[in-house]
């Protein structure tokens, strides 16, 4: 329960301060720079290779759902790349 609670928290603390709003160059430059394919992007956020496509190719849009787990899931690589690097 209490990951639940933190997950939502993080969450609504995220989407009450600008929200990044993902263009398709955006999302195709992170999931490069963090040398992810489509396929292990969609397994992070749970959708599948073509919606990842959809998106960088601009047929599609996130929903903010979708935004908010991308920033969360790039913070998250973020704070671990920073800890390799020590």
């Amino acid at each position: 329960m209490c990951t639940i609670f933190s997950l939502t928290y993080n969450i609504t603390t995220i989407y009450k301060r600008d929200m990044k709003q993902w263009t398709p160059g955006e999302i195709e430059e992170f999931r490069k720079s963090y040398r992810l394919t489509r396929k292990a992007l969609g397994e992070l956020l749970g959708v599948t290779v073509q919606a990842i496509y959809q998106w960088e190719r601009r047929l599609r849009t996130p929903s903010k759902t979708v935004k908010l787990l991308l920033e969360r899931i790039e913070e998250d690589l973020k704070r671990r790349k920073e800890v390799k690097e020590k």
